[in-house]
């Protein structure tokens, strides 16, 4: 029987090329992960949230719509759409929950 003798320099080509192959066998397989399993349920969960949140403001808008057609105080119409747009960014680039001197009333 032969003994297999192998040189340093081989060996190290060899150790190279196995942990090589492992990682690129791990990235291959976290890939497939991602695209075939993480992906799906992060697009569902993502179109899940928008339709809720799409709802959400169709009923907001349609309230505010129906008390302007139905007279509803000025001041409460004015008083909900800076709200909304407050929430939504469009005042002073202000988040929601950020609280100032001017959202406290006397």
């Amino acid at each position: 029987m032969q003994v297999l003798q192998i040189d340093i320099a081989t060996l190290g080509w060899l150790l190279f090329a196995a942990a090589a192959g492992s990682s690129l066998l791990t990235l291959i397989l976290l890939g497939l992960i991602g695209h075939f399993w993480l992906g799906p349920r992060i697009e569902r969960k993502v179109d899940r949230r928008l339709g809720e949140g799409a709802a959400q403001l169709e009923d907001r808008l349609r309230r505010r719509f129906m008390d302007m057609l139905t007279g509803g105080s000025r001041d409460m119409l004015r008083e909900r759409a800076k709200s909304l747009a407050r929430g939504v960014g469009l005042i002073n680039g202000r988040q929601q929950g950020v609280i100032d001197k001017d959202d406290v009333e006397k």
